[in-house]
């Protein structure tokens, strides 16, 4: 019962990290379920869902096909229809019914791949990671079926690749074009954006740039392979503010942070909730603005990796453990989704002081049309409200 969730919506799960990272790619991605999970993930976890002419599919999974296990029905349904939409790859993700019964994605993929002509990759997804494991196993998947095996030194191309840029963490494209227009406006080519405004022929060619940067948690995995896959290295930042530390973090030797210097009140502590990559990057913000980093703690929801964890922070292990570390009063000032506002008892609201900064993969829907923009003035004037 450790992941129970009373208050707060249950947080997205591992398959719709996988098919929101592979949705702009133009393949057809299969979810093996009795069509709960591919609701939840097209109707909660995917802004970009309505509208779009994407193939996302359910395998229409019932009990005779889970007892019998009826393999050779689903590759068929598969089959049929691929010949009609003709998609680049093709992606069967799994969710808990399949995990109970030991389906085989593998196998299947391999299967469906033999029948089709068409590379496909089973992922054994099965809703109880979070969304940045599935975003990244669905990633490192697709490039070992599709990417080059090698690259030469002499084949790299100037430019680098954004990873971890997904609508659970960033909602819908405002954010991602904001990216990609941060560093194009600096002279730093972005040859990939992985997977918002991404083709399939560039997330191909994305193996030969020289530099990856991380932006968030369900990229970094990803970062990891590509760098001994295919020695490209990478640094980790999610673009904020006016975007100034990642640029110097990028190319040391053309930019320099100089953030306007605000008054701070260094006896708060502060606590970041939500993704280890953007908590971090906010801390990095907060402190160039004046903070001591000392003061502030992330509070990680989701995956964290212990190369970024710093002294003071803290992996949250289930709603409980969230809610018990709020009622500390340990903090002073919370920056988090606006839904984890109600963790906080109404006798501790006077002592705390609560910032939203809404996150799909938390409040869903609610807040999706709603997005954060990171590189705006308006973060920028939030950032200084928080040191205040």
């Amino acid at each position: 019962m450790s992941k129970l969730c009373i208050m707060l919506p249950p947080l997205a799960p591992d398959y719709s990290g996988a098919a929101s990272a592979l949705f702009e790619l133009g393949g057809m991605i299969v979810i093996h379920d009795a069509s709960g999970c591919t609701g939840n993930y097209t109707s909660y976890d995917e802004p970009r869902w309505l509208g779009s002419a994407v193939s996302v599919y359910c395998s229409g999974l019932r009990h005779m096909d889970a007892i019998l296990g009826n393999d050779n029905l689903l590759v068929e349904r598969i089959k049929k229809a691929a010949e009609s939409i003709k998609p680049k790859f093709i992606a069967l993700l799994g969710s808990p019914v399949p995990m109970v019964i030991g389906t085989d994605f593998e196998g299947l993929a391999t299967e469906i791949e033999y029948e089709t002509g068409i590379p496909s990759i089973g992922l054994s997804t099965r809703g109880l990671a979070y969304y940045g494991k599935g975003a990244n196993d669905a990633i490192i998947a697709l490039m070992k079926k599709v990417c080059p095996k090698k690259v030469e030194e002499s084949e790299r191309r100037d430019g680098i690749n954004l990873l971890g840029v997904n609508p659970l963490d960033f909602s819908k494209d405002y954010n991602a074009k904001d990216f990609v227009e941060l560093f194009e406006k600096n002279g730093i080519k972005v040859n990939c954006c992985m997977s918002m405004n991404c083709t399939f022929e560039q997330f191909k060619d994305s193996v030969y740039s020289k530099l990856n940067v991380v932006v968030s948690q369900s990229g970094y995995d990803t970062a990891i392979f590509m760098k001994e896959k295919y020695g490209i290295p990478f640094i980790v930042g999610t673009p904020m503010a006016m975007g100034k530390i990642i640029l110097e973090k990028v190319d040391s030797t053309k930019f320099k942070c100089q953030p306007q210097p605000s008054p701070v009140n260094k006896e708060d502590k502060i606590f970041i909730v939500g993704d280890q990559v953007m908590g971090n990057s906010l801390r990095e913000y907060l402190v160039a603005f004046g903070c001591p980093k000392d003061n502030i703690s992330v509070g990680i929801l989701f995956d964290s990796s212990k190369e970024l964890l710093e002294e003071n922070d803290i992996v949250i292990k289930d709603e409980k453990h969230l809610r018990d570390t709020l009622k500390t009063c340990k903090y002073q000032k919370v920056v988090a989704d606006p839904l984890v506002e109600q963790l906080i008892k109404k006798s501790d609201k006077e002592k705390i002081k609560f910032f939203s900064m809404a996150h799909v993969a938390v409040s869903s829907k609610i807040f999706w049309d709603k997005p954060v923009r990171f590189l705006s003035q308006e973060f920028c004037n939030f950032i200084r409200e928080i040191i205040k």
